[in-house]
């Protein structure tokens, strides 16, 4: 199965288990996205309830499954903004399951190798940048960080795919500016944008034949990249 498939304006990263609106990551419940996923196995073709509650819940006998499929399913359908009256992503086939109605498509996520043209440029120095996900912040875990304080621990993080780079802002004390604007939720990158992370000038480049050269004037810092 493909590591992400595409459907409406929605993204699904099986690998990270996110779902994505035009770049915008979606708050799903753990439970709703296994649903989901199921559904997006088997496009077109009916998933039982049987099915569905052997996954969710193996084996657990004390668990009201038929009650459980039905909250997940209601919450799967809120964030798809979906009716299960008139269904545009699923459909329910009453006593007997659900099937995903909409055209599915697989996106190249990623190359055969993780590799990406996309890098950031921080004090003269390249940083390569494979499709996936990328923490920025002053956690020793995070593959783009410094031990400044004017860093949170995990401060932001970019999802980079063939399609899109989307950079959110995960609460952190100080923010993340995008181009001298405050980051409020997620924004998708373009080609020489600046991010603003704490102590970190970072630019980002996209396109193969970007230079590298660059007017950025970062404060002094330890910065560490990972590729």
């Amino acid at each position: 199965m493909p590591r992400v498939v595409r459907f409406g304006p929605f993204e699904v990263n099986f690998a990270t288990g996110e779902l994505r609106k035009k770049g915008m990551r979606m708050a799903l419940q753990p439970q709703p996205f296994e649903v989901l996923s199921m559904l997006l196995e088997q496009p077109g073709t009916l998933v039982t309830r049987d099915q569905l509650g052997g996954r969710l819940w193996p084996g657990d006998l004390f668990v009201d499954v038929d009650h459980g499929l039905n909250k997940a399913i209601n919450k799967l359908r809120a964030v798809l903004d979906d009716a299960g009256a008139s269904p545009r992503f699923v459909e329910t086939l009453p006593r007997r399951g659900y099937r995903f109605i909409a055209p599915v498509t697989s996106v190249r996520a990623s190359s055969d190798d993780g590799r990406s043209a996309s890098r950031f440029i921080c004090d003269g120095r390249t940083i390569p940048l494979a499709f996936g996900t990328h923490i920025i912040g002053r956690d020793e875990a995070a593959e783009i960080s410094s031990d400044s304080k004017t860093l949170s621990r995990r401060h932001a993080r970019l999802v980079l795919t063939a399609e899109a780079a989307v950079l959110e802002d995960l609460g952190s004390k100080n923010g993340t500016r995008v181009n001298g604007a405050t980051l409020r939720g997620s924004v998708m990158l373009a080609d020489g944008d600046e991010v603003e992370a704490g102590v970190l000038r970072l630019i980002f480049r996209t396109r193969r034949d970007s230079s590298t050269e660059t007017a950025i004037h970062p404060r002094p810092a330890a910065v560490k990249g990972k590729a």
